[in-house]
């Protein structure tokens, strides 16, 4: 039996279940046996300092002729959206402020798609930030591997329910700040700008529905696009600093565990898949 057979249901019914998860042996990097290093990378810190305009982000490639830097293959996804979703951000903001003169329609088609793609990346990055931390730890990864952001954020418990046991719902994201005893900031604040997150990218960029276009004249469509990409953004940034937060706290205690490592017993409680 694994810590991530232990469910804690939350003093608040209304709040999903936490696993009580501990570190995996893919949460480090290995050489002959030896932790060196931290098998996940900050993107969502990063990124954060990147939109406020004080660092630079990370590119990450994965190279099939050479071995790669990290094992986790979510650091490779997250990095890759991280990209994307900054050119994105950019080339959104080339539109707006644009002073090419163009077709009305043009113009309201280019500010409807380049605010349906920001907020489409928005959520995917989220998604492959949460499940990079994830694959860290001991919860099975048949948990989130295929739950977009709305199962991270909360699922009926398919064991349960498989099991004829009395239902609950699961928060995978709850379970990462559980353990440093973040749960009710994540709860009642990231997972509600999360939610929020999820509902406008279904209703603009997922599946068969879009942003209405509306006709426009050229500069309200890039004025409106300006406007809703500085809106998103400003949201975006402080969900990154409560996912940053989980990064920060779980490098930190894996950093220490390296570094009060006696040879080749690193991380005696970590255990495997």
């Amino acid at each position: 039996m694994t810590s991530t057979d232990h469910r804690s249901p939350h003093p608040d019914p209304s709040i999903a279940y936490h696993f009580n998860w501990e570190f995996r042996h893919e949460a480090a990097l290995w050489i002959d046996g030896k932790a060196v290093g931290i098998n996940f990378h900050p993107v969502a810190t990063e990124l954060r300092m990147w939109l406020l305009r004080q660092g630079q982000l990370s590119v990450f490639f994965q190279d099939d002729d050479k071995s790669p830097a990290f094992t986790n293959p979510y650091t490779y996804h997250a990095s890759a959206l991280a990209a994307i979703l900054a050119n994105s951000m950019n080339a959104g903001y080339d539109i707006a402020n644009s002073i090419e003169q163009t077709d009305d329609l043009d113009a309201a088609i280019e500010a409807t798609r380049s605010y349906s793609e920001q907020v489409l990346y928005i959520a995917r990055f989220c998604e492959v930030a949460i499940k990079q931390l994830l694959y860290c730890t001991q919860i099975p990864e048949s948990y989130y591997k295929k739950s977009a952001l709305g199962g991270l954020l909360e699922s009926e418990c398919w064991l349960c329910k498989r099991g004829k046991k009395p239902r609950h719902r699961n928060s995978m994201l709850g379970s990462l700040a559980h353990r440093y005893q973040l749960c009710i900031v994540f709860d009642r604040c990231l997972i509600e700008h999360l939610k929020i997150v999820k509902r406008r990218r279904d209703a603009m960029s997922a599946h068969a529905e879009v942003q209405a276009l509306k006709m426009r004249p050229m500069a309200e469509s890039r004025a409106m696009l300006a406007k809703e990409s500085v809106a998103a953004g400003e949201e975006f940034v402080h969900m990154l600093q409560h996912i940053s937060e989980l990064e920060t706290r779980m490098m930190e205690e894996l950093r220490h565990r390296i570094a009060n490592d006696s040879g080749h017993k690193i991380l005696l409680t970590l255990g495997s898949r």
